[in-house]
């Protein structure tokens, strides 16, 4: 599972176009929520559980925005509960359902909402592509709101469930503490790796896959791996974008996230700060996402922007800082 980790902000004010009148768009994925708590808890608590619900779905909507179908009907269930053993470094934690693998004989599997994606064809039948739990504990200051407007001292709800989903959708990497990828199924001595995996490099250009387990355990922890792919090879400004490898290995953290200082603003680095708010997917996770198979959604046609209305507002923007932080995790 990869987690988000918290972290201390200063506010700034930034100028944010709001475009009036403007048509919808249809990305052609629908996201969808199934709230597993039990009754009275988590999304289904009598005080909180409402907030809760209409954030997730705030978050739900965002990435129907951002990725495009590849047949008809194509739908992404992610099942979304609250939980109080988490701990007080984690906010919270997703993973996938299942990993598939598309092509036969090969060692490369994908996890169920991007198998889906790329055959065409509902693997699942129906039943969830994967889980998100968030901590329930009440040490931790969340706020719910879907504006953006939080305290320096509150965690945002919002951008943690759009991180934690971005794991669901394959930002996720089979590579375990030891060196060695994923054992599946477990005890067979069969080692298999996911999208993700296969662009990964270290900083000579040699992809993790060719290395030995204890070459890629020492890559892994080296400060000095990076996506390969070309979508965000071309998006991050022909620089192969930088992964978190920090020189002990987090659970959770290392490696399946972008490299924390070179990218402290990302959705997908691996930890968050009070006050910070991210309630977009910027086009280097898109492009990433891409790279793995994944589509971007439509845009409009740039002509077709000038006829929409337009007002200016003003809009108070957390910026990241380092400090003590929480950990997102996968």
């Amino acid at each position: 599972m990869c987690r988000f980790i918290p972290r201390r902000v200063m506010q700034g004010t930034v100028a944010a176009f709001l475009l009036l009148a403007m048509p919808a768009v249809d990305a052609g994925i629908a996201f969808q929520a199934n709230y597993t708590d039990s009754a009275n808890e988590g999304f289904k608590d009598a005080s909180l559980g409402a907030q809760r619900t209409a954030a997730f779905e705030y978050a739900l909507d965002i990435w129907e925005g951002a990725l495009g179908n590849s047949y008809s009907g194509e739908t992404i269930v992610i099942d979304a509960s609250f939980d109080n053993t988490l701990g007080s470094t984690t906010l919270g934690g997703a993973s996938p359902t299942a990993l598939h693998q598309l092509d036969t004989g090969s060692s490369k599997y994908s996890v169920t909402a991007l198998a889906n994606h790329k055959s065409g064809v509902d693997k699942n039948g129906g039943a969830s592509e994967g889980s998100a739990v968030f901590n329930g504990d009440s040490a931790i200051s969340w706020y719910y709101g879907t504006d953006a407007n939080g305290q320096n001292t509150e965690y945002d709800f919002v951008t943690v469930v759009l991180h934690e989903i971005g794991h669901v959708l394959g930002f996720y990497g089979l590579l375990e503490n030891d060196g060695n990828y994923l054992e599946f199924p477990a005890g067979t001595g069969q080692y298999v790796h996911s999208d993700y995996d296969a662009f990964v490099q270290n900083g000579a250009g040699t992809s993790l896959l060719s290395l030995t387990p204890a070459e890629r355990l020492t890559a892994a922890t080296s400060g000095d791996i990076y996506w390969a792919g070309a979508e965000a090879f071309a998006t991050n400004g022909n620089v192969k974008p930088k992964l978190y490898a920090p020189t002990t290995w987090a659970q959770g953290s290392t490696y399946s996230h972008l490299d924390e200082t070179t990218f402290a603003n990302e959705l997908m680095s691996p930890s968050i700060s009070a006050g910070e708010t991210i309630h977009t997917i910027s086009d280097l996770t898109i492009a990433m996402l891409v790279d793995m198979g994944w589509t971007a959604a439509a845009v409009p046609e740039p002509g077709t922007l000038a006829i929409w209305g337009v007002i200016l507002v003003t809009s108070g923007l957390a910026r990241r800082r380092r400090s003590a932080t929480f950990a997102l995790s996968a």
